[in-house]
């Protein structure tokens, strides 16, 4: 098993929440001995802004992230696209500050246009890092799942935590606690362990 430490760890979210559904619980097993970055993009649409900042910044630091150590911009969350060259940019001049090591960003197969526009402009800017797609379900026809990243009962608890501090989007079904725990636990069995998460690789880099 790869120990991982001593890693700059960039978490790239085309809409902030979506790192913490993604990749919360290995985000947070990460974030103890790693330099982890929270990236995000732009808010979810249909929330009142200053609540779901407040929301997020309490599930940031829940999920350990340092204050300083998050990046936000204010993108329309639902078109992204007419401003890929802008983010490709912004992505490029992260990657010649920071020099990560391993990012996290929606997987190859996500058909939500801006996850895809996210997907493909992180691929271009950081091809020189470790590139793993994280897994939301509900946006995927087919994921696949090339590497497991065993959990704690600890890094699930707080995942759901995390989850849990977007009060305003709990109406939402993936927002459930059933379904983060019942997909950890699913991934966790493919693997004969208790709990896990899993990733494409779309880059790696040893």
């Amino acid at each position: 098993m790869l120990e991982l430490t001593g890693k700059t760890i960039f978490a790239i979210a085309p809409h902030v929440d979506d790192v913490e559904l993604g990749a919360g619980g290995t985000i947070y097993q990460l974030g103890k001995t790693n330099e982890v970055y929270y990236i995000g993009l732009s808010l979810p649409p249909l929330v009142e802004g200053k609540t779901l900042l407040s929301e997020f910044h309490e599930s940031a630091k829940i999920l350990g992230i340092k204050p300083e150590n998050v990046i936000l911009k204010n993108y329309d969350p639902r078109n992204l696209f007419d401003v890929r060259l802008e983010i490709l940019q912004f992505f490029y001049d992260l990657n010649q500050k920071h020099n990560p090591d391993i990012i996290f960003i929606p997987n190859s197969k996500d058909i939500h246009q801006s996850h895809e526009v996210v997907f493909a402009e992180g691929r271009r800017a950081f091809k020189y890092s470790s590139i793993l797609g994280y897994e939301l379900p509900w946006n995927s026809f087919d994921f696949k799942m090339d590497v497991f990243i065993e959990l704690s009962r600890e890094a699930v608890d707080t995942k759901v935590k995390a989850i849990n501090a977007y009060k305003t989007q709990k109406s939402r079904m993936f927002f459930s606690n059933d379904i983060v725990g019942d997909l950890a636990r699913v991934r966790g069995k493919q693997i004969g362990k208790e709990y896990a998460e899993c990733f494409e690789v779309i880059r790696m880099i040893l």
